[in-house]
């Protein structure tokens, strides 16, 4: 088994459980989670967890933010839908869509955290930013990076 073998048998999961989710949460189900002893807001937390966990596993090339928003937009629109098939649409609801999504992105956020206090511990956030090659910005000059972080830099820079 390869990694990319494992992310491709994920990828036919997680489109399983979405059409499985989305008739749960449309279909004539309410009070489904209580066989589970589970409130509707805690029901609602837990199954965007694992959406968002799962967007995490099967889309390893993009960012872990722009899943969670993804996850949310499927909130907003299983919200949307449910009021067209006559259940209810629920701020309240995709709220608690909102916290499973927080709690699935959040051990993400404080890794990368640590990681820039072991690898650029006095460097700003915006000095950080400028040098991920993601973002699109212009990148820093090296001689900048090297006297922000005081530390050499490992390749110099030619200009000809």
């Amino acid at each position: 088994m390869t990694p990319r073998r494992l992310v491709s048998l994920l990828r036919i999961t997680a489109g399983v459980c979405a059409v499985g989710l989305t008739g749960l949460l449309l279909g004539p189900f309410q009070g489904l989670e209580q066989a589970f002893h589970l409130t509707d807001k805690e029901a609602h937390a837990l199954a965007f967890f694992g959406v968002t966990l799962g967007l995490f596993a099967i889309a390893p090339r993009f960012r872990r933010t722009d899943l969670a928003l993804g996850a949310l937009a499927f909130g907003v629109l299983i919200e949307l839908a449910q009021g067209l098939t006559g259940r209810s649409v629920s701020l309240i609801d995709l709220m608690a869509d909102g916290v499973g999504i927080l709690a699935a992105l959040a051990p993400g956020m404080v890794e990368r955290l640590r990681h820039h206090v072991r690898t650029s511990p006095d460097v700003d956030f915006a000095s950080i930013r400028a040098r991920d090659r993601r973002s699109g910005a212009a990148p820093v000059a090296a001689s900048l990076i090297q006297a922000e972080t005081a530390q050499p830099v490992a390749a110099a820079v030619r200009t000809r």
